[in-house]
């Protein structure tokens, strides 16, 4: 009886509202409000296909870049905010649920945000960058509290199909690159880059685990049409996150290759070389230059022969003197522009001498959280993402221990897309990548249910 009377007064008050904005200028949003409130129940019922579907906007964000104030992705993020704290209060998701050791580094990392912000000489820099960071930080709060209700393959699929369709428009359009280098539906190649990686581990998982020959053919074509995007980045760190990730993933599959019968080996050799043969010769030559220029490196800031790796050394430069002047709490967050547009090297590697950019990211997420938080952030962020990387390790060797194989290659393979997150944060600026804060909260969800395989054998 009760519940009739809320559902005829909240239909009413829709009613009014509606009604009421038909009257203003805003006249144009009053479709939206039955449709909003039909998600939100939606929402609520099945709060696993948010995330699904906050993880396939991740590629698409160039679409919304010119409206800040109101995206799918914000009304899907606010709504799962409010849901799953509903959830928490009416015991429909169990405290339980949200128990990780994260909970400690991460409440480290938003004091170290907070207090450096506080005393920086740049107040409005810093609070935007801490907004910022407590808006990624509730995508794990989202993740966390409904991730065991989240289908590991639906969130492969979901990502691996989204990054597809960038790959595919930056291969067919040049109106999705920058100066030769694909950036799909993003404003930077090497960040694009980081999406195409992610995706590998996803997309060799759902490749290797479905029985379904035609299925399989599918997904085969979407790994090679995501390594051919890949290259058109032109991205020489995401060649070495690449094989790190490769080597990864052999390694967890190296029992399953000494069972194999010759023939099988042969042809996974074969296949692999052609493969590498036609990456080697689609590879443009400015490409095999790049990476061969990695040779240079040491050469450090004065090499002008390769101004990207000279930039990249002032990068460090720069950071490590600010660091030096607030080693503690750091310059503040947001600020790490600011210090390398007063440098020297600021001009002297401007990408435009016409329209030089003068305020630039440190392109390295730990360095520049080391500058602008000082050794508080930096050791909370390090904490943060060596218990992720633990979480899907014991997870992994625990599903092994107890002969659950298929469960422990799940973990492997996403596990494997979290280590290529963090290993692109060398060469990105990304703690707000969503990504990043969605694979954390799943490395608690495996330890839990590894936790619970120990406890049944056991």
């Amino acid at each position: 009886m009760i519940k009739n009377v809320l559902y005829i007064v909240s239909g009413v008050l829709m009613m009014l509202l509606c009604a009421g904005l038909l009257t203003t200028k805003f006249f144009f949003l009053a479709p939206g409000l039955p449709l909003a409130l039909i998600g939100l129940i939606v929402l609520y019922r099945y709060p696993e296909y948010g995330v699904l579907a906050l993880a396939f906007l991740v590629p698409l964000e160039g679409l919304f870049a010119g409206n800040k104030l109101f995206t799918g992705a914000k009304f899907i993020g606010a709504a799962l905010i409010l849901i799953v704290g509903l959830k928490l209060i009416r015991k429909e998701i169990p405290l339980s649920e949200m128990k990780t050791p994260l909970w400690w580094p991460i409440g480290l990392l938003v004091f170290a945000f907070s207090v450096s912000s506080v005393w920086s000489l740049y107040p409005e820099l810093s609070t935007h960058s801490l907004r910022q960071l407590v808006t990624a930080i509730s995508i794990f709060f989202i993740t966390l509290g409904i991730k065991s209700r989240i289908n590991i393959q639906w969130l492969m699929i979901t990502v691996v199909i989204s990054v597809s369709i960038t790959a595919f428009l930056a291969l067919v359009s040049g109106a999705h690159t920058v100066e030769d280098r694909a950036i799909g539906l993003l404003t930077d190649p090497n960040y694009f880059a980081l999406l195409l990686i992610t995706a590998v581990p996803m997309c060799i998982h759902l490749l290797l685990q479905d029985r379904r020959r035609i299925v399989k053919l599918g997904w085969a074509a979407l790994l090679l049409l995501i390594l051919f995007a890949f290259q058109k980045t032109l991205s020489r760190s995401g060649v070495v996150v690449l094989v790190i990730v490769f080597a990864f993933i052999g390694y967890h599959y190296r029992e399953v290759l000494k069972k194999l019968k010759g023939p099988q080996v042969g042809l996974i050799v074969i296949g692999g070389a052609m493969l590498m043969v036609a990456l080697f010769i689609s590879m443009p030559e400015s490409y095999r230059d790049r990476i061969l220029s990695l040779a240079n490196i040491t050469s450090g800031v004065r090499s002008f022969d390769d101004r990207s790796l000279g930039r990249r050394t002032s990068y460090i430069v720069v950071g490590m003197e600010a660091f030096k002047d607030n080693p503690i709490i750091g310059s503040g967050p947001g600020t790490f522009p600011v210090h390398y547009a007063k440098s020297g090297y600021a001009t002297a590697f401007s990408v435009s001498s016409k329209e030089p950019e003068l305020f630039r990211r440190a392109h390295n997420t730990y360095l520049e959280t080391l500058t602008e938080t000082g050794l508080t952030g930096f050791a909370a962020l390090c904490g943060i993402i060596l218990i992720g990387l633990r979480q899907f390790s014991i997870a992994r060797s625990r599903m092994i221990a107890a002969n659950q194989w298929e469960k422990a290659t799940l973990i492997t393979q996403t596990g494997a897309a979290y280590l290529a997150v963090i290993l692109f944060f060398l060469f990105l600026t990304g703690l707000n990548n969503k990504y990043f804060w969605m694979l954390l909260a799943l490395s608690s969800g495996f330890m839990q249910q590894a936790k619970l395989v120990e406890g049944r054998d056991n």
